[in-house]
């Protein structure tokens, strides 16, 4: 929206490219075998101060006890025996740790269909001197 694209964020770029691209091929894997073949990308100033980017997909959504573990390094959601996608679990930890990084929050919601990720970044105060 325009409020966030007037809103200024310190991070790191390269970062933050790479947590887009983490989370988007995420949505792809997990959208693979969905009817409806959508990724959904925004942005958004939130009243808390914050810059809000999403990512969402239409896939099946995150278990809820796996809610918090996905974001753990080399965790991986699927049943061993199970597994259709592709990964290595490095991803989401990835995005996780880099957005902590730069001061960042990252989290996950079921929407139906699917799962949307959160990544929040406080809007920079300058001052007049900066």
């Amino acid at each position: 929206d325009q409020d966030a694209a007037q809103a200024k964020i310190k991070v790191n770029s390269d970062s933050l490219i790479q947590i887009m691209i983490n989370l988007v091929d995420n949505a792809i894997k997990f959208s693979a075998k969905t009817d409806k073949k959508v990724i959904e990308l925004s942005c958004h100033l939130l009243t808390t101060g914050c810059v809000q980017f999403k990512v969402r997909d239409f896939g099946p959504g995150v278990a809820k006890d796996q809610m918090k573990k996905i974001f753990k390094l080399f965790y991986r959601s699927e049943n061993e025996l199970t597994r259709e996608t592709i990964g290595t679990g490095i991803g989401l930890a990835l995005a996780h740790q880099m957005t902590m990084n730069m001061n960042g929050k990252i989290d996950v919601v079921n929407v139906k269909p699917g799962a949307e990720f959160r990544i929040n970044f406080p809007v920079a105060k300058f001052s007049k001197n900066s």
